[in-house]
């Protein structure tokens, strides 16, 4: 596990552009779970994922519709990003068509709240990144390849 303080959103975003490029470069599984108290951070670690990856529209956190996705330009990948935190069971979540989604090799997954189905994540390799608020600005992320 690595442990990394943001001291910014600047920080937290920067960390995203490093995770986003190991991911094209497969170093990493292509299944992103981001987890943390409201407000520490995952929104804004997917902006600048996103953004380090050529994305110029704007990034908003998907609580209202769940899901929503990005081409990735001068690529085949697309990115979903998800927000889980108005769903309580497995089968709303495989409703979304998920597995198709993370089966294909050009898909990227950005998951918040993920915790809310733990067991559905057991067996689909994944990167967990954990957002800790500390102060109003500084945020501990553990990373868990």
């Amino acid at each position: 596990m690595e442990q990394i303080i943001s001291k910014s959103s600047v920080e937290t975003q920067a960390i995203a552009k490093n995770i986003a490029q190991e991911i094209i470069a497969n170093q990493r599984a292509n299944v992103v779970l981001l987890e943390g108290e409201l407000g520490g951070g995952k929104t804004t670690f997917s902006q600048g994922f996103l953004s380090s990856l050529g994305v110029t529209q704007a990034v908003t956190s998907p609580t209202f519709v769940i899901m929503k996705s990005y081409s990735i330009p001068s690529s085949e990948y697309k990115v979903y990003h998800l927000d889980l935190y108005r769903l309580n069971q497995e089968w709303e979540v495989l409703d979304l068509g998920i597995m198709d989604l993370i089966s294909n090799p050009n898909n990227i997954m950005l998951i918040e709240w993920a915790s809310k189905t733990p067991k559905l994540w057991e067996s689909i390799p994944h990167t967990k990144i954990n957002f800790e608020v500390t102060n109003a600005n500084e945020r501990n992320i553990n990373i868990n390849p």
